[in-house]
């Protein structure tokens, strides 16, 4: 029904309203997009090196923009995150479904062809959990579900609490990873290491900043206790790691990093409305240490993984 092609840095208008219109939808909401056009806007610009040379699209016989699935890829760690497919079909169309999944699995096949991904063969795609469709398309491509996740937000005044309350004490303040001193970057990068063993982003990534992160550490006579990591976004500060060492867990550490985080990105950044944050289901303890800083449910998520 729609033909398949490479992206053009031309097309991305286009894919933005696609994008943020689909994305309102649960049943074809992808987790890795916000959902605004600015918000997307400011996603697609940060895929490196660009985003054109790694996205496919779906056009129709008009060449209008009906679908698109975007690749991001990092060769260090050697995976893609696969944001979409987004699939947009006429009103009434008499096998929904089906044209669907035939779309998707093209903007698949072209999208594998691309020179992004060669030498990257661990996949990930993450949607909404009404999301049925991408659960089928993962399913059918040799995905295998890794877990369900929920999304966390901090609005309003438990946020401007966060922001503005009292620090605590100079020696039991988290810092900037680059005012901790010298041992630290390697402390955080090891702890990183060994809290997150399916991780996105290497210990090294983090503490040099590849990936854009600003990251606070608490340190004590025995070098580091924890860390926070995070990065701006276009409508919310988002909080990516938080990671305590075993001993100064349960004593609110976790949340003082957190508080520290949010402070340092709103400095640097300016504020945002919202900070956001990414829980596995059955991580209690996290769960417990974000709500105690008045973080609520947003929605849940499922992942999806091929090796």
């Amino acid at each position: 029904m729609y033909a398949t092609r490479p992206a053009t840095a031309a097309d991305r208008p286009a894919v933005v309203e696609l994008v943020a219109r689909l994305q309102a939808d649960p049943a074809q909401h992808i987790g890795y997009h916000g959902t605004t056009a600015e918000e997307v806007e400011a996603e697609l610009a940060g895929f490196a090196p660009d985003w054109a040379g790694g996205a496919a699209l779906a056009v129709d016989d008009a060449g209008a923009v009906r679908g698109v699935l975007s690749v991001d890829a990092d060769p260090v760690v050697g995976r893609a995150w696969l944001h979409g497919p987004f699939v947009e079909l006429p009103d009434g169309h008499p096998v929904p479904r089906q044209a669907w999944h035939n779309t998707a699995d093209d903007l698949l096949d072209t999208a594998l062809r691309l020179p992004r991904l060669t030498g990257v063969a661990d996949l990930e795609l993450f949607g909404h959990r009404k999301h049925r469709l991408l659960a089928d398309f993962a399913a059918r491509h040799g995905f295998d579900a890794t877990g369900a996740s929920r999304v966390f937000a901090l609005t309003g005044a438990p946020l401007r609490a966060v922001l503005v309350g009292a620090a605590p004490d100079e020696h039991e303040r988290p810092v900037p990873l680059a005012r901790a001193g010298s041992g630290a970057a390697a402390g955080v990068a090891a702890l990183h290491e060994r809290c997150f063993p399916n991780r996105t982003v290497t210990g090294h990534q983090l503490v040099t900043r590849d990936r854009g992160h600003t990251v606070v550490v608490l340190t004590g006579v025995d070098g580091v206790l924890g860390y926070a990591a995070g990065y701006p976004q276009e409508a919310e500060h988002y909080v990516d790691y938080v990671a305590v060492d075993p001993d100064m867990r349960g004593v609110g550490t976790g949340q003082a990093l957190v508080r520290a985080l949010l402070r340092e990105l709103a400095a640097a950044s300016g504020p945002r409305p919202k900070a956001a944050a990414t829980i596995s289901l059955g991580n209690d303890a996290s769960e417990r240490m974000f709500a105690k800083l008045g973080f609520e449910l947003e929605l849940e998520l499922a992942g999806y993984r091929r090796r």
